[in-house]
């Protein structure tokens, strides 16, 4: 795990989020609603919290057919580039109940987000989709009356934007299209036909041609140019190589091709052409090359951009698809299948596509990583380890963690730690820390000391000097932090502060507390309504659950028994319970 990239993604979306969709992303879709549209359940809608999206799904469930909606969606862009009917797939839907989906989108001029809808008209033949009046027995918000900058007699026109779609499945270099895709000539006959158009490729860029005609006939080459340094950057910071330089060349060389083709030559250690190179070197040029010409403030779109990418690269591209949403304002959409374009993201950034059970798809507007890919069949990578105190204390974490989702539930270890509270933070906590571990403690409230910890980057030089002091404060302890020996008497002061901002930063991040003194507070007041539990001490609300539970029985019960007694009375607190409700949205903020 590359840390420091991590921190990084973190770091852009925190900033990202704090930016104006509609100031700062002009013409920005805040949602789409699919009244009807391909295998979508009536209604399905997805808010798009975050200007950049993930869309989490299996194969075949509607992902691809969302992002075609949404090309479809600015002013001048029609989704039957990607969908019309044929024969063999005719298109259901009749004048009344047509296929049809609205969306929400910035209006810069009347200051305030609209909505517009698309629905297809015409014959099979034809398959326009146009925009098409307001209607509220859809769900649409009401047109305003009156003028308004984009608004028509009876619909707000589309957004006018640039779009940008990028499918990574379909990106393939020319030698890997031509030798693997096509069928109608033998094996020998490709070669030589290889063998022929490397020469040719070879030539045109020795030669830095712009143009090449075979015997008079149509244009050729299309593209013939180094990649930007811009460009090449990127590239080489998304793939973890470092590469010299890269010609781009678009042609259409090979025989019978009825399309445009992708060579690449790259110069790294050697120089080499796509021929050699893996197919993720040439999906991550292609795409850097659109996302970087794209105009300010486009709606990118991205079909399974993981193809091809090892898991760094994926993360890498994660990261530059971040820096380009804030640098150049684009709103970027994907569907994917990989965690490695999940984790950093929000919660509300994450939509979940999953069956109805009834032949439908619907979407769960937020999601965190594990949980969606839990939902796609993939257990937890590794799970996020919960200390509590003692086991009445993990019998009530537990009760709020199945609050969860099913998987974030399964993405939690909680364990009582021996040695209580003292012994978490003055050795687990700075052994956890030493080791990088991903560690979470949940201690009983009457151990907090302060409302809210030292943020350790505002903390000044001049105090430097008393941080120990100052963690003890806020702690309760003096953690026996791991650091380098030696005779550096100056080193080793230097050392010891460095560990003491790191454990200030680790309490701040991993440290909390239960809403009530004990565990056994939260229960009683559950049993006998809020506030009962008040004025009763640690050991006075232990020893008061117990007579709660007995119920006045003069039983002798044993560890086990009692305990059972204890989930009981848990299992039956509400779901709207107060406390629970606090320590479930801890859970949440440690599992985003």
């Amino acid at each position: 795990m590359n840390v420091k990239v991590d921190e990084e993604i973190d770091r852009i979306a925190v900033s990202i989020s704090r930016m104006e969709k509609g100031g700062d992303f002009l013409g920005y879709i805040s949602h789409i609603v699919f009244p009807r549209f391909k295998g979508l359940e009536r209604g399905a809608r997805i808010d798009f919290d975050f200007p950049v999206t993930a869309l989490v799904g299996a194969n075949g469930i509607g992902k691809s057919s969302v992002l075609h909606a949404l090309w479809g969606a600015p002013f001048g862009y029609s989704t039957s580039k990607f969908w019309f009917a044929t024969e063999l797939d005719p298109i259901e839907g009749q004048a009344r109940d047509t296929q049809r989906y609205f969306y929400g989108h910035w209006n810069d001029a009347a200051g305030r987000f609209v909505e517009t809808r698309k629905a297809r008209l015409g014959s099979r033949r034809t398959d326009y989709w146009e925009p098409y009046r307001t209607s509220t027995a859809d769900g649409m918000a009401p047109l305003p009356a009156g003028d308004f900058p984009g608004k028509s007699k009876d619909r707000w026109n589309p957004v006018r934007r640039d779009c940008v779609y990028i499918n990574l499945k379909a990106i393939f270099g020319s030698f890997d299209r031509y030798f693997y895709f096509e069928d109608e000539t033998g094996s020998s006959e490709r070669r030589e036909a290889m063998l022929r158009e490397a020469s040719r490729l070879k030539q045109i860029a020795d030669t830095e041609r712009q143009s090449y005609r075979l015997g008079g006939g149509r244009e050729r080459l299309f593209e013939n140019r180094m990649l930007t340094d811009e460009e090449l950057s990127h590239v080489s910071s998304i793939l973890g190589r470092e590469y010299v330089s890269a010609r781009v060349i678009r042609h259409s060389l090979y025989p019978r091709n009825r399309g445009e083709d992708l060579s690449v030559i790259f110069q790294s250690s050697k120089t080499y052409s796509e021929a050699y190179a893996g197919s993720g070197e040439i999906s991550v040029v292609a795409a850097v090359i659109k996302i970087l010409s794209a105009n300010r403030g486009s709606l990118i779109l991205l079909d399974e951009p993981e193809t091809s990418l090892h898991p760094g690269a994926q993360r890498m591209m994660l990261r530059f698809l971040l820096q380009q949403s804030r640098l150049n304002r684009h709103q970027i959409i994907l569907s994917t299948h990989s965690m490695e374009f999940l984790k950093g993201l929000p919660s509300s950034a994450v939509k979940v596509f999953e069956n109805t059970g009834a032949g439908g798809t619907r979407v769960l507007q937020g999601c965190s990583p594990s949980a969606a890919l839990w939902r796609l069949g993939r257990p937890p990578e590794q799970k996020l380890r919960v200390l509590v105190e003692d086991d009445i204390a993990s019998i009530v974490t537990e009760r709020a963690a199945r609050m969860l989702d099913a998987g974030d539930y399964e993405t939690l270890d909680i364990r009582i730690a021996p040695g209580g509270a003292d012994a978490i933070l003055s050795h687990l906590a700075p052994s956890a820390l030493a080791s990088a571990d991903d560690l979470r403690v949940l201690l009983d409230g009457d151990k907090k000391k302060v409302e809210m910890f030292t943020d350790p980057q505002a903390v000044a030089p001049a105090d430097l000097e008393s941080l120990d002091e100052r963690v003890l404060a806020e702690s309760g302890v003096r953690p026996a932090l791991h650091i380098p020996g030696g005779r550096d008497t100056a080193g080793h002061k230097q050392a010891k502060q460095v560990a003491l901002l790191s454990y200030l930063s680790w309490m701040r991040q991993g440290l909390a507390y239960l809403p009530k003194p004990t565990p056994e507070h939260i229960i009683i007041d559950s049993i006998r309504g809020l506030g009962a539990s008040a004025e009763l001490s640690a050991a006075q609300a232990k020893e008061q659950l117990r007579i709660l539970l007995y119920d006045g029985a003069d039983l002798r019960l044993g560890a086990e028994e009692y305990r059972g007694l204890v989930k009981l009375a848990v299992a039956r607190i509400g779901d709207d319970n107060a406390d629970l409700q606090i320590i479930l949205r801890q859970l949440q903020s440690w599992l985003v």
